[in-house]
């Protein structure tokens, strides 16, 4: 990182309103990746994934621009945050100057931690020594790391790792915090939530070290990116006596926004392919599917099931004979049936676009798609149009809550989905596998 974008991160954080964990404001400030990456919302999960004692006395060594040092200031008794370059510093001081609980030091302080947070660069035998014998009976540390070459210094100094967590895509800005458990008892769900390599470790270490991450968890995930602060949440995926069981709920307490909201939710785990999975593999069940998924949702409906907005073909496993939908964590008070069905339809169309599905009509693009489907089920075609500015209205609320959630940043959601749909099938996937805003336009898709 230049000097110039250190500065300009301090003069952001002096500058802010909110500095919380969580906050918007920042979370959106950021450029580019050099920038956004201190400021996101996800900048503590690897630490919001851990058990920390809520009267720990903390040290931070390593403190940056305190997106973590923020974190452990909101949830621990006392915190040291050792930073020795003045400018960051200066915004570590920034970001938790509402914190009584925070300290902002250029040097180690002589005192005893029950928990020790170490970014790798620091930990050097030498620090580690000091660490050891500063580390209260139950204390523990935890080491952030891109490479398991330090874990021969942690042993040497004393502090061999007793819990070893894969954060993917890294430590940085986690999405999922898991143990390799998960990837031989859960390979289907460990692929899915981690999404790609991981490239980040978070090493446990220290008498302490155990507590930090039960014995039953086998991976936490986040949805933090691309979404405003009262729509971020965090799964669990823990063991049970019946196997294993995902456990969402939101980070923050919040209030509906424009009758949007996320709610806890609770899935038992099956080995079962989605029905997006299904249908690209036997794209001759698509009638069958697509019928059994929108009695699905009626049913649901019938009994006052919760987050049915969710409730569309990626959320639904195709268990033998059997439709069980997950992961409903997405209400909207304004949809009904009708309007849940339409959304999954035109969601479904975008992903089999995206995946150049073999039944797509040749030369048909993603709209002539998204109303064929459509018409299996009873709806007229023309039902696009409103599904997309639906779907425009609700992106632009999860995206940006009301801070930020303008007319324009509705209308700029809405161009994407139009640009999509007007593409064919193979347009569509081509553009999508080159284009650079792949990543932002697959958030649109998600929600």
């Amino acid at each position: 990182m230049t000097a110039e974008t250190a500065r300009l991160l301090t003069t952001l954080l002096s500058l802010a309103e909110d500095t919380g964990s969580l906050s918007d404001e920042l979370h959106f400030a950021g450029w580019d990746a050099t920038e956004r990456v201190p400021l996101d919302h996800g900048a503590a999960n690897v630490l919001r994934a851990l058990v920390l004692p809520k009267a720990a006395r903390v040290l931070e060594v390593g403190a940056g621009f305190g997106g973590l040092t923020r974190y452990l200031g909101e949830v621990s008794a006392s915190v040291h945050a050792v930073e020795a370059d003045p400018v960051r510093a200066a915004a570590v001081r920034f970001r938790t100057r509402d914190l009584g609980t925070v300290t902002v030091h250029d040097r180690l302080v002589t005192e005893t931690y029950d928990l020790v947070v170490v970014q790798q660069p620091y930990a050097t035998r030498n620090l580690l020594d000091w660490v050891r014998e500063r580390l209260s009976p139950t204390g523990a540390v935890v080491v952030l790391t891109a490479s398991r070459g330090v874990t021969r210094t942690l042993t040497a100094a004393g502090l061999e790792v007793q819990r070893e967590l894969l954060c993917s895509p890294g430590h940085e800005v986690a999405r999922a915090v898991r143990g390799a458990q998960i990837d031989t008892e859960l390979p289907r769900l460990s692929a899915a939530i981690a999404d790609g390599p991981a490239n980040g470790l978070a090493l446990l270490c220290g008498p302490g070290a155990a507590a930090l991450w039960p014995p039953y968890r086998l991976a936490t995930y986040f949805n933090t990116a691309e979404r405003a602060a009262f729509a971020c949440t965090r799964a669990d995926v823990v063991r049970t006596g019946e196997g294993a069981e995902v456990r969402r709920a939101p980070l923050v307490a919040s209030s509906p926004v424009a009758g949007i909201s996320v709610g806890p939710c609770a899935d038992k785990v099956y080995d079962a392919p989605t029905m997006v999975e299904v249908l690209l593999d036997e794209p001759e069940r698509v009638a069958e599917l697509l019928t059994g998924w929108r009695d699905l949702v009626r049913a649901e409906a019938s009994r006052g099931a919760e987050g049915l907005w969710d409730l569309v073909p990626h959320n639904v496993l195709v268990d033998g004979a059997t439709l069980r939908p997950i992961d409903l964590e997405w209400r909207n008070a304004g949809a009904g049936v009708s309007e849940v069905v339409e959304r999954g339809v035109l969601v479904l169309a975008d992903k089999l676009a995206d995946a150049g599905w073999s039944a797509a009509a040749e030369g048909g693009s993603m709209r002539d798609l998204a109303g064929w489907l459509g018409v299996l089920i009873g709806l007229h075609p023309s039902f696009v149009d409103s599904a997309l500015a639906r779907e425009a209205a609700f992106s632009a609320i999860a995206s940006c809550g009301t801070a930020y959630g303008t007319d324009e940043v509705r209308e700029a959601i809405a161009e994407i989905w139009r640009k999509r749909l007007a593409r064919t099938v193979h347009e569509y996937r081509s553009t999508k596998v080159g284009a650079g805003v792949a990543a932002n336009e697959d958030e649109v898709a998600k929600r």
